[in-house]
């Protein structure tokens, strides 16, 4: 049970339910508590939101074949482990490009991008709400299993209006993936506050 915590004089239930073990446990269940590689490149893994390696983010061919309309590059920039694409990489494609230059790092505060991305991706494939279905996100890292996944979840748990745990669930059911404890851990807080830990 949540414990009660006083904000500003008002009661406010804000520890979570969930923990990083919870996490952990769902997203290394099926390999038998061990954390895999993804099989493939890239996967669809909700509606019109594929996650991926750079590999094909660096393919425009392979990404119109897709009928990918934006991509979200979570580790935008040129240093180590960064892939360094932009908006003028995708000019003659006609693709959308957004950049968040986050580093694997479970220091790194990959949260205070949550509602960015999420904001970028809906504008892409749309909300719970909208009911259509407006294009399709290429998002991104250099594997395809931490940054880009842990701003996936936070879109699902935002915009589709998902419990956290259910979003692991559903995104690990479509793709092997891995988030450090540090993503996991803001994840579980950024959906407390949205009262979906």
């Amino acid at each position: 049970m949540a414990e009660e915590t006083e904000v500003s004089g008002a009661v406010s239930s804000l520890s979570p339910n969930t923990t990083v073990k919870d996490l952990q446990n769902i997203i290394t269940e099926p390999a038998g508590g061990f954390y895999m590689m993804p099989n493939d490149a890239y996967n669809e893994v909700f509606e019109g939101i594929f996650v991926g390696e750079a590999s094909t983010a660096m393919n425009e061919g392979e990404l119109q074949d897709l009928g990918i309309t934006h991509v979200l590059n979570a580790a935008h920039g040129n240093k180590l482990y960064h892939v360094q694409t932009g908006p003028d990489y995708y000019r003659g494609s006609g693709i959308i490009y957004h950049g968040i230059p986050a580093m694997d790092m479970f220091t790194f505060k990959l949260d205070r991008f949550f509602d960015e991305a999420s904001d970028f991706i809906a504008k892409a494939v749309g909300t719970k709400n909208s009911g259509k279905l407006n294009g399709k996100i290429y998002v991104h890292c250099k594997e395809g299993v931490s940054r880009s996944v842990s701003l996936v979840l936070a879109y699902l748990v935002r915009d589709q209006e998902m419990e956290l745990k259910e979003a692991v669930r559903s995104v690990r059911s479509k793709r092997e993936i891995s988030p450090n404890d540090g993503f996991l851990q803001q994840l579980i807080d950024y959906s407390c506050k949205l009262g979906k830990a």
